[in-house]
C-alpha cells in the first residue's frame, strides 16, 4: 500500500510538470505540494479501503446471498 501511495504522487508530480511545461508556465512548488499530497492521499485512502480484511469478508458475505445473485438476471418488469 506504501508503495502505491508513493507511485501515485510521483505520477502527480510529473503530470502537473508536464502540463506546466506544456504551457510554457513556470511550477508553482505550493500547488505541486497539494496535487502530490491529495493524489497520494486518496489513491492510498482507496487502496486501503479495497483490501482491508474487512471488505473482503463483506463482500464475500454479499456474494453468497441468493438475493444479489437475482438482481443481475431475468428481464426487467416496470
Amino acid at each position: 500500500m506504501v508503495y502505491i501511495t508513493i507511485a501515485s504522487s510521483l505520477i502527480c508530480f510529473i503530470l502537473y510538470a508536464i502540463d506546466r511545461r506544456l504551457r510554457g508556465e513556470s511550477l508553482d512548488w505550493m500547488t505541486a505540494v497539494k496535487i502530490t499530497s491529495v493524489g497520494s492521499l486518496l489513491s492510498g485512502g482507496i487502496a486501503y479501503a479495497v483490501s482491508s480484511p474487512e471488505v473482503i469478508e463483506v463482500v464475500n458475505t454479499v456474494a453468497d446471498i441468493p438475493m444479489t445473485q437475482e438482481m443481475f438476471v431475468g428481464v426487467p418488469t416496470f
